[in-house]
């Protein structure tokens, strides 16, 4: 049962964290905040961005980069309609430890055992923690009317783990015989993930592994071997 203790404890600090690491922005809009840049330069610069109205400011940092210098900043207009003449596309990148929820909405599991390849739709929720960067392009798109409106895209990508709670169909097929009754069995599951968001749709490409908490978990053919999945989830930060 040694796992199982250290599979809790790893979980339990995942969602301790989510009460801890709280942003009051939302990663889907483009607000106010420190976000990077290429503007006037050849490579991205960090700024503190302002957002007011029809404009976008972008102060530069102090010689530390901790504090804003209102005394250098670059301005330029971002108006609903129509396109500022010369306007090119913006982009900012923020880069944040980032917690998410995540449903696992089916699994793929190779041949194992002589038993043949799976793919399983049982739904799982876990916690996810990991490395994000979202990018936001300001951009203009052209109606039928031959008028520019403004236009913010978000995108966003993160690589990181996840542990959480599934179940399982046991029967005496997937443990080659050893049982003759049927249940569906709690599994922990755990791996890592690459997350994929635009604007407000995250969905992940998963890899893990499962670990019956029964007794029959040494008769189950598909105890701790690997699955790839495919998830879809909630920022919680």
């Amino acid at each position: 049962m040694l796992p199982l203790k250290i599979y809790l404890v790893m979980l339990s600090v995942i969602i301790t964290g989510c009460s801890v690491l709280h942003n009051d922005t939302a990663k889907y809009s483009f607000a106010d905040g420190y976000y990077r840049s290429r503007l006037n330069h050849n490579k991205p610069v960090k700024y503190y961005v302002v957002t007011a109205g029809d404009s976008i400011k972008a102060y530069a940092l102090t010689a530390n980069k901790t504090v804003a210098d209102t005394n250098k900043y670059i301005t330029f207009s971002f108006p609903q309609t129509p396109m500022p003449i010369h306007f090119g596309d913006y982009y900012f990148t923020n880069k944040t430890f980032d917690i998410d929820v995540l449903t696992t909405l089916f699994k793929y599991r190779p041949p194992v055992h002589d038993f043949p390849n799976q793919l399983h739709t049982n739904l799982s929720g876990e916690v996810y923690a990991g490395y994000r960067t979202d990018i936001y392009r300001l951009s203009y798109s052209a109606t039928p009317l031959h008028i520019s409106n403004r236009k913010i895209t978000h995108f966003a990508y993160s690589v990181g783990g996840f542990m959480g709670l599934g179940s399982a169909h046991i029967d005496e097929y997937v443990t080659l015989n050893r049982i003759d009754y049927e249940y569906d069995g709690v599994v922990l599951t755990g791996g890592g993930a690459l997350i994929l968001g635009l604007n407000k749709l995250n969905f992940g490409i998963t890899s893990g592994f499962d670990y019956l908490t029964d007794k029959n978990r040494h008769l189950w053919v598909n105890e701790l071997k690997p699955w790839i999945g495919l998830s879809i989830g909630l920022d919680l930060n």
